[in-house]
């Protein structure tokens, strides 16, 4: 007697919220829930005693600081040289005002320029470090030890490299716009043919309060904790091995830069809007 062959069961299709829960957009969307997270708990770390997180803080600005400033020099002063001086100046010279050039190029760095190039170094160089070092404690298990050992991670890794950022991010912004000065009163006089008096007269009467504060300081602190929160996240929820380390550093700089284009974009447009007179230049 035959035996009739067995019938395949067909596979159950999944779910509409299995569907989603395996989607990159779910993904994304819990790894930003999980940087508003880690934002609170690393606020809360901060300002919770005792406050023993201050010389770590300390020690990973100071490195963070001497890794950026090569970049940052030849960065800074390759495009001040090239778009500075030869093409700007070459353009005010043509319309006749080539001393407004010293007041223009402080400006341009004050407000834009200077947090451009210097927070994507930022990022690029220090986002990564932290990211690495952190996803690095993962994979080999440091992180689970803390936990066993009843050691705050957050308070103890997180807390004193986002607190580094915030204050490196400021500091190579305002080293970046001093390099820029300088380079630019070595060169554009002897190259654009104005005397060095009218330089400083120039850049004197151009420099305006809120932008030291507000586009100088303010902005790059905020860049700062934002480079820390998304480089510790990242570290924090790699994958396990060395490929899921890459791809989180990877994460964090693009993450980075992208949001560091938005959060500039938004607080040039709100610092315009509550200052007006900035935009009459003056000298």
């Amino acid at each position: 007697m035959a035996v009739a062959p067995a019938r395949e069961v067909p596979a159950a299709r999944p779910s509409l919220q299995e569907t989603f829960v395996d989607s990159r957009l779910y993904e994304a969307l819990a790894s930003f829930a999980g940087m508003g997270s880690l934002t609170v708990k690393t606020f809360r770390g901060i300002f919770s005693r005792p406050v023993n997180w201050l010389p770590d803080a300390i020690e990973e600005a100071a490195a963070g600081v001497r890794r950026c400033f090569i970049p940052l020099l030849i960065s800074h002063g390759v495009y001040l040289i090239g778009f500075g001086v030869i093409l700007f100046g070459r353009i005010l010279t043509n319309i006749g005002v080539i001393e407004r050039e010293a007041g223009a190029m402080y400006l341009i760095w004050a407000r834009e320029i200077s947090t451009w190039i210097t927070a994507m170094i930022f990022a690029g160089v220090v986002g990564a470090a932290v990211t690495a070092d952190i996803g690095a404690r993962r994979i080999r298990e440091e992180l689970d030890a803390l936990s066993v050992l009843g050691v705050d991670a957050v308070r103890a890794l997180v807390v004193p490299r986002v607190v580094a950022t915030a204050l490196m991010a400021p500091i190579l912004a305002a080293i970046s716009l001093l390099m820029v000065l300088t380079i630019n009163l070595i060169v554009a006089p002897m190259h654009l043919g104005y005397p060095t008096g009218v330089y400083f007269d120039n850049v004197a009467r151009t420099i305006y309060p809120p932008d030291l504060f507000f586009t100088m300081f303010l902005k790059n602190f905020l860049i700062g904790i934002l480079v820390g929160i998304v480089a510790c996240h990242k570290g924090l929820t790699c994958k396990r091995g060395s490929e899921g380390v890459g791809r989180a550093v990877n994460q964090a700089v693009v993450i980075s830069f992208f949001s560091i284009w938005l959060l500039n974009s938004f607080f040039n447009l709100a610092y315009v809007s509550a200052f007006p007179q900035v935009s009459t230049l003056r000298g």
